[in-house]
């Protein structure tokens, strides 16, 4: 009975404690909070001052609507002092608090846009558009959210063009699939969450600290959870260097500006993270070893002997049962565990089930207390059975509801079971009718199209054809006024010289050349003419011309000569190149000399100076006539301008732009082609290529 009394009055004095200091620290916050008031209303206060402020009463406040006023004019401050870190790290608190309401987060991302500058806006950027899509996966965990999130990575994926695009991505990719893990675990492969993983901490790898430490507390808190769910040693050593990256990692973030002064930080402090990181580590003590295990119990213990709030005792309990299984101290892990188990709810089933598995475990290893091992295993059970009972009941009660407001919906299916059978019958005829309307609707349209089609077609026929007119007529507008300069040039000179034969105030010594003048103009006007009706008559149809076994080669030297004599121009040189003393083909041989004749006229006609090339080459089963010059070429892009009727394309040269198109329809009927050399570079180099067929 005394000791009854003592354990009530111990218990008493330790609530009234607890109170006392509750209250004491509650004063003393709110005497913190109205002295940082009115500090803030001291106008000699600067602007840095201020926002420092507003952070600290932003710390202290508990009330979601004030932390938000708080850090919201500690962002406005930032802002008109263009202080890059304190805008970032203002606006990342904004976008988490606003995660879940889509206009305002919006509107904070916006105002990133445009007020961070720098190197790094791009990175700052990409958290605050990642970190609240990642806390909403985290917090739903909805696997259709997690699903359309990869959709919309995959989408996004081909137009990523910076790293910062790339990162914010992969870390909406990587909580997407470990949101779909935890409901499918065979959907998503562990070693491609970890190969994103690595990618973003490979993609800040370069960042300074203050950017990249957000980025690096993501990899390291989501690669440890992967590891730490494998449970093999090499994961287990790989997992305990992440927490001690993460320990590293929260000791330089708390050396940085934003954080370093912030006094009234609590459940963010330095300790605290550091502790949540020990818990973590005491999963793995086979792969930190005893002396580490013994350190981290230690300074645990120093740090939660003097936390009296439930959370953190619970904390410090669950921690130190792992810390006395490891060490074999089973009777402190008993009692730690049996303290759980009294802090536990009892209509907490799944805290419980899982304490009381600890226990049995505990047992098991101990081999002792094996009394306490089978009354937590018979609880174990009951509470197995109970929540397999409580299910069933619920399943049972549902399906008596179910069947209750089945009941209720036959009887109404049965009263209105005859006007369904009427509306059924009446829509039957309805859509009857709006299947045939549709049907008609549909071959009218399809109607519709194909005479649009067809009008489409006919009117871009007939553009074609009208443009082929304006072409053609175009053509021979050009064609007349040429031929009307080029038979109005030699009809001049024979009219005019015509006219001074009859003058007889002329010497007969003056008048000698005029007959050769004449003659030579009248030749002119002659071979014009001839072009034309030769143009016409090889117009007028495509069938082979008569052939026969002919050696060209002494037509092409004859010709050679003929134009070097015909030219007299000491300047060229004139030059027949062949690799035998014959070369037989099946032509048409008086055909084949209006050709070549006109390509050795052309290469005289636009070389002043240097010379003059035919060859007979033997090329791939033909026979290849080359006629080249150093003269002032042709471009490469009028290679086959040159060939069309009527062009020219010096227009003050003599000549009426039929030449080459006849040589075409010539060598055409001969069954062979005629092309511009566009390798040569020279001049111009033209090439007939004939049959080698005997």
């Amino acid at each position: 009975m005394i000791n009854y009394l003592i354990k009530i009055i111990t218990t008493l004095w330790f609530i009234s404690f607890c109170l006392q200091v509750s209250v004491a620290q509650e004063i003393d916050i709110n005497q913190t909070r109205k002295h940082l008031l009115q500090t803030l209303q001291d106008n000699s206060v600067d602007k840095q001052q201020r926002m420092e402020l507003y952070i600290d009463l932003y710390d202290l406040s508990d009330d979601v609507t004030s932390k938000r006023t708080y850090i919201n004019e500690s962002l406005q401050l930032a802002i008109q002092l263009k202080n890059q870190i304190y805008i970032f790290e203002t606006l990342d608190i904004l976008c988490r608090s606003y995660k879940d309401e889509p206009d305002s987060l919006h509107y904070y991302q916006q105002i990133g846009e445009e007020c961070l500058e720098g190197a790094y806006k791009n990175f700052y950027m990409a958290w605050l558009k990642a970190f609240p899509s990642v806390c909403k996966m985290d917090e739903a965990e909805k696997p259709d959210e997690a699903n359309e999130e990869i959709s919309r990575y995959k989408r996004h994926k081909v137009n990523l063009s910076d790293k910062s695009q790339e990162v914010q991505w992969e870390m909406i990719l990587c909580s997407a699939m470990e949101c779909i893990n935890y409901f499918s675990p065979s959907v998503t492969n562990l070693g491609d969450r970890i190969i994103h993983l690595k990618n973003i901490q490979q993609l800040v790898r370069d960042l300074p600290f203050e950017v990249s430490y957000k980025f690096n507390w993501y990899y390291l808190t989501r690669i440890e959870f992967i590891y730490r769910a494998e449970g093999k040693a090499e994961e287990a050593a790989k997992a305990v260097e992440a927490l001690e990256q993460m320990e590293q990692l929260y000791d330089s973030q708390f050396e940085l500006p934003f954080y370093k002064r912030r006094a009234y930080i609590r459940t963010r402090s330095r300790e605290a993270l550091r502790m949540g990181v020990y818990s973590e580590m005491l999963y793995f003590v086979d792969a930190i070893g005893r002396k580490r295990a013994d350190e981290i119990y230690s300074r645990m213990k120093a740090y939660y002997q003097d936390k009296t709030s439930e959370t953190d005792e619970r904390s410090f309990l669950a921690a130190a049962f792992r810390y006395y299984l490891y060490t074999a101290q089973y009777d402190l892990a008993m009692r730690t565990v049996d303290d759980l188990l009294e802090r536990t709810d009892s209509t907490d089933t799944n805290e419980r089930t899982e304490l009381l598995a600890k226990k049995i475990n505990l047992v098991t290893q101990w081999k002792q207390h094996y009394k306490e091992g089978f009354d937590a295993f018979w609880e174990y059970t009951s509470l197995m059975e109970d929540n397999h009972v409580e299910e069933t009941n619920e399943q049972l009660a549902e399906m008596r509801s179910l069947f209750e407001v089945d009941k209720l919906k036959i009887e109404q299916a049965e009263l209105q079971a005859r006007y369904h059978r009427i509306a059924l019958a009446v829509l039957i005829v309805l859509l009857l009718v709006f299947f045939i309307w549709g049907l008609y609707q549909y071959l009218l349209t399809k109607r519709l199209k194909a005479t649009k089609r067809a009008l489409i077609l006919s009117n871009e026929k007939v553009a074609k054809e009208s443009e082929r007119a304006k072409a053609s007529d175009r053509m021979k507008t050009e064609f007349l006024q040429s031929m009307c300069h080029e038979i109005r040039t030699p009809l001049n000179a024979i009219c005019g010289f015509s006219t001074l034969l009859l003058n007889e105030d002329l010497s007969q010594e003056d008048k000698k050349d005029f007959p050769v003048i004449i003659e030579k103009n009248s030749n002119q006007l002659t071979e014009l003419f001839e072009d034309i009706l030769q143009v016409s008559d090889l117009s007028s149809s495509l069938e082979l011309l008569p052939m026969e076994q002919v050696d060209i080669l002494s037509i092409c030297a004859g010709l050679l000569d003929i134009c070097k004599r015909r030219a007299g121009n000491p300047e060229i040189t004139w030059l027949f190149e062949s690799g035998s003393d014959e070369c037989l083909v099946k032509t048409n041989a008086q055909y084949l000399q209006r050709v070549v004749e006109h390509l050795l006229n052309n290469a005289a006609k636009f070389t002043v100076a240097g010379t003059i090339r035919m060859s007979l080459v033997h090329a791939e089963g033909k026979v290849r006539i080359m006629v080249s010059d150093t003269g002032i070429g042709v471009p490469a892009d009028k290679a086959e301008y040159i060939f069309d009727r009527f062009t020219k394309l010096d227009e003050f040269m003599p000549g009426t732009g039929l030449g080459l198109y006849s040589c075409r329809l010539i060598v055409t009927r001969l069954g062979g082609s005629i092309y511009l050399d566009t390798s040569y570079r020279d001049g111009a180099c033209f090439c007939i290529d004939l049959s080698d067929e005997k």
